[in-house]
């Protein structure tokens, strides 16, 4: 079946099929099955040797491994198939259509979101897993656990080099958390609450870390990891302009949010600006820092339940407070924030504590206070090349149907007490959703 399907793209029209990186042949190597990619006479070597190499390589389906074991080859090799029957005519139609449909919508959308020239307008008022039937889409993965080591750390290696080939520097930015784990230690002595037990929707191997975020390997590349995340968005930026696009995006959308709910303009200094802010699910920091960026004085405060990453924190921004707690049970005082904010935290929950995260939200928020969330937009998921969407949803074990997919952010927010709920397209991949607590 992989030979058939591998012939005819080979054959078809659509030649640049025949040849995918690394990163993409990434979900074929399941356990048991990467000689099935490595051990090829006709087809183009990968050549891997400490990181991965850029160059091209095509499948083989002939392999002595068991039928069971390239079931998820045969099925990215019918999925390559299925891309290459479509013609040149039919994705420039669609691109056409794409591109009157946004001509006439009205949509809420950042500069920053229009950057992108084949960014489609979200469709409101109907399910992701509607959209992705439509579009027959799968979005059901297999988790990362069920990858080889060696296609594990292959596809570690090609997000690493895609990052320094685009002028992050990773290895640097790694080996200078190695050099202060002393201080990354003492910090971890400090914040760390031991009598938090960790719930079991935590203890998953996320971002491709075997530990997921409670070790150091993660909190030591997380500086480089956030710079890359934006890699993607734009054609043309450089990674830190690409950054200061969406970030900047966001801080806008949310201090225009606190304007309004004071009945002022988005233009208007004469507002009273926040007094505090609390940034859950802060990470190592960096979304904390972009927060206070927003409202210049604030005495901003990050929560995250990782205690290596609040490590990175303490060390990168000693400007700021940062505490070890869960975001559905933070133990922090009712009503003591003016603005709670959520980056990059909610794909990585479970439904239910999603939902809980609010509540708490809307519990610590003074009255008239504002949540903001940045976050992926599921919908723009729908978009991407299959083996693309493979490789982001791979390490995330709660972007699935049932979890983060089902998550209606307006409903939600509506239903916990919060009005004036507003989404908005960020940029190309994430949306902002903010709201007012009632007064």
């Amino acid at each position: 079946r992989c030979d058939d399907s591998i012939r005819t793209c080979k054959n078809g029209r659509n030649r640049k099929l025949q040849m995918m990186t690394f990163a993409e042949i990434a979900p074929a190597m399941i356990r048991g099955s990467a000689p099935t990619v490595a051990s090829t006479s006709r087809s183009k070597q990968q050549v891997w040797q400490g990181s991965v190499a850029t160059t091209e390589l095509a499948i083989r389906g002939r392999s002595p491994t068991p039928t069971s074991s390239i079931a998820l080859a045969g099925t990215a090799a019918a999925s390559i198939a299925a891309a290459a029957a479509v013609s040149s005519r039919g994705r420039a139609a669609t691109r056409a259509r794409r591109a009157k449909v946004a001509a006439r919508a009205e949509l809420k959308e950042t500069k920053a979101a229009l950057k992108e020239p084949e960014a489609a307008p979200r469709r409101e008022g109907m399910d992701l897993m509607t959209l992705a039937k439509e579009a027959g889409v799968n979005l059901e993965v297999k988790p990362w656990e069920f990858l080889s080591s060696i296609a594990q750390d292959a596809a570690r290696g090609w997000f690493v080099k895609r990052a320094e080939d685009r002028g992050i520097p990773w290895s640097e930015s790694v080996q200078s958390f190695e050099d202060r784990q002393a201080e990354l230690d003492r910090n971890y002595s400090e914040l760390c609450d031991t009598s938090i037990e960790y719930p079991d929707y935590y203890l998953q191997p996320f971002h491709g870390y075997e530990s997921g975020n409670l070790e150091w390997r993660a909190a030591h590349e997380l500086e480089a990891a956030t710079q890359s995340m934006c890699l993607g968005y734009y054609s043309g930026p450089s990674w830190q302009d690409s950054q200061e696009m969406y970030r900047g995006a966001a801080r806008a959308t949310i201090a225009e949010m606190w304007n309004s709910s004071r009945g002022a303009g988005p233009e208007d200094t004469s507002v009273q600006p926040p007094r505090t802010l609390l940034d859950i699910g802060c990470s190592g920091g960096f979304s904390t820092e972009e927060m206070a960026k927003t409202f210049p004085g604030v005495s901003a405060t990050g929560l995250d339940l990782s205690p290596h990453y609040l490590s990175v924190a303490k060390l990168t921004y000693p400007q700021f407070h940062f505490l070890h707690g869960m975001a559905e049970n933070t133990g922090l005082p009712s009503g003591s924030f003016d603005v709670v904010t959520f980056n990059f935290i909610l794909h990585e929950l479970p439904l239910a504590v999603s939902l809980a995260a609010f509540r708490e939200a809307h519990r610590l928020l003074a009255p008239g206070g504002i949540v903001a969330v940045l976050d992926i937009d599921p919908r723009r998921l729908l978009e991407l090349p299959p083996l693309r969407r493979w490789a982001f949803q791979v390490t995330e074990p709660w972007c699935k149907d049932g979890e983060y997919y089902s998550l209606n952010f307006k409903k939600a927010l509506e239903e916990i007490g919060f009005d004036s709920v507003k989404t908005t397209s960020n940029d190309p991949v994430n949306a902002v959703v903010v709201a007012r607590k009632s007064k």
